[in-house]
């Protein structure tokens, strides 16, 4: 896991996790534009304009946490891609994304046909391109 800070908010990248919808770049190019280097600039927006767009990442790659001092309301920094984020109930929810991979959110377990686990987590992406060089999972590949 990456991390990126200032004063008032606190981005984690896991690269892993990353399915390349590219929501992120799309929608708040000034903070993630894979051209730059780091690709995260944390000072390139507003913090709550970061943790609305962090909010809505479908594979959960990226989350934040405030730190101790932050100016941010305490209450915006509780949404789906806080760190801390907790359901009331653990459920699991399963959706297709458009020419994309199978998100599966939620506490779940990927078993092999031998019964092997190949990963566990809050958040699946399943491939259904054919293309990831790491099956069943989605790396991304749909993209290039």
């Amino acid at each position: 896991m990456r991390t990126y800070r200032n004063q008032d908010l606190i981005v984690y990248w896991k690269p892993e996790n990353c399915i390349h919808v590219a929501n992120c770049i799309h929608n708040l190019p000034s903070v993630f534009n894979k051209k730059n280097s780091p690709w995260i600039d944390i000072n390139g927006a507003p913090p709550e304009e970061i943790i609305k767009l962090i909010d809505t990442c479908p594979s959960g790659a990226l989350s934040y946490s405030l730190p101790e001092g932050s100016r941010v309301d305490p209450d915006l920094g509780k949404g789906p891609g806080s760190l801390h984020y907790r359901r009331e109930a653990p459920q699991v929810e399963i959706r297709l994304l458009k020419n994309g991979p199978i998100l599966i959110k939620g506490p779940s377990v990927l078993y092999d046909e031998s019964g092997a686990q190949l990963k566990a987590g809050n958040s699946l992406s399943l491939c259904r391109c054919g293309y990831t060089k790491n099956p069943p999972l989605c790396d991304g590949s749909h993209n290039y």
